[in-house]
């Protein structure tokens, strides 16, 4: 019988066990005595590992039931194995979680090294590894920074837009050091127009936004200037437009603004989408006065086209409390 896990969670929480995808496994081999199980495998591992991986997977799973004094060390032995299996993330997600030292998390961690690429790939191991980043110390995830700078400069890119990979991104963002993501994050604020524009991207460049240095921000957002037109009709790229609205400051949140307000038709264009509308209100709270008449004229210029869209609507109601000048006079007022 297989062990009962605990389950639950979002893929970004940090508390219980992160839920894998769909994954085809052997039928469980049973296994009386934890000295029959082979040696672990240390090659390369595919996203799912199929033949022997899961023979493996399946004696530990039924093993760890007879053998429950040393589940932590049989978890930790054949973590690898373990994490590309559907059953076998989860338990090892809660020896990360229940373990009474750092001493087992640090030899899951060890299981993992020179495996990053494939792990951050897997619908399952990379449930894993992001338990991992939040369990230890940030210095002890510089192994998994190290893998991904000696892929090469795409090699980045390309796991900021794998619909498993960029989970691990996210969570290196928030948990390691800044001065330890600094490199990445230059990469990524090279790429920046682009991966905003990408359904996984997006959420990358927001997190390098909201979790990066002021320097980083603005490089980010010095980035995002070019190329408003074409990031304004994009209703990805209009998330990563509202979160630098909302988290910069000073000359780099004036410079965006006055790139949205200088872009003949984005605001406008923004204003009519299901994202860009929330970044129009966020503009249009945080702007200056003359950045508001700017705005409100831009607006009412093409309020009969906003009218009829639920989010045009929305932001002409936000803009009518929020502007008190004359050139806002059209603007409705459903509020009243």
């Amino acid at each position: 019988m297989r062990p009962q896990v605990l389950g639950g969670g979002e893929a970004q929480a940090i508390r219980g066990p992160l839920r894998p995808g769909p994954v085809e496994q052997s039928p469980p081999r049973p296994l009386s005595h934890a000295s029959a199980l082979p040696a672990a495998p240390r090659s390369a591992a595919a996203d799912c590992r199929g033949g022997a991986g899961n023979a493996v997977v399946a004696m530990v799973l039924d093993d760890v039931c007879s053998q429950t004094s040393c589940k932590d060390n049989l978890v930790a032995r054949y973590a690898l194995d373990l994490s590309h299996d559907r059953e076998g993330c989860l338990l090892v997600q809660q020896v990360l979680e229940q373990a009474q030292s750092d001493d087992t998390r640090l030899a899951i961690a060890e299981s993992l090294r020179g495996h990053v690429w494939d792990v951050v790939r897997c619908p399952h191991a990379n449930h894993v590894l992001q338990k991992i980043i939040v369990a230890v110390k940030p210095s002890e995830c510089q192994f998994i920074i190290d893998e991904i700078a000696k892929r090469g400069a795409e090699a980045l890119g390309k796991l900021a837009r794998h619909k498993y990979a960029y989970r691990v991104l996210q969570r290196m963002l928030e948990q390691l050091h800044q001065w330890q993501m600094a490199p990445l994050i230059k990469r990524l604020a090279a790429d920046s127009v682009a991966l905003s524009m990408h359904r996984f991207g997006t959420f990358i460049v927001q997190h390098a936004l909201e979790y990066g240095t002021e320097d980083q921000q603005n490089c980010i957002i010095a980035q995002l200037t070019t190329s408003i037109p074409t990031m304004s009709r994009n209703n990805d790229a209009c998330m990563v437009l509202d979160k630098a609205l909302v988290v910069s400051s000073g000359s780099s949140q004036a410079t965006l603004t006055k790139a949205i307000l200088d872009s003949d038709g984005s605001l406008v264009d923004m204003a009519h989408t299901r994202r860009g509308h929330v970044a129009v209100i966020s503009l249009l709270q945080i702007v200056g006065r003359a950045a508001l008449e700017e705005a409100a004229r831009q607006l009412a210029a093409k309020e009969q086209s906003l009218r009829g869209s639920r989010f045009g609507r929305s932001v002409l109601n936000a803009a009518s409390p929020q502007l008190g000048c004359q050139a806002t006079a059209s603007l409705p007022n459903h509020s009243q």
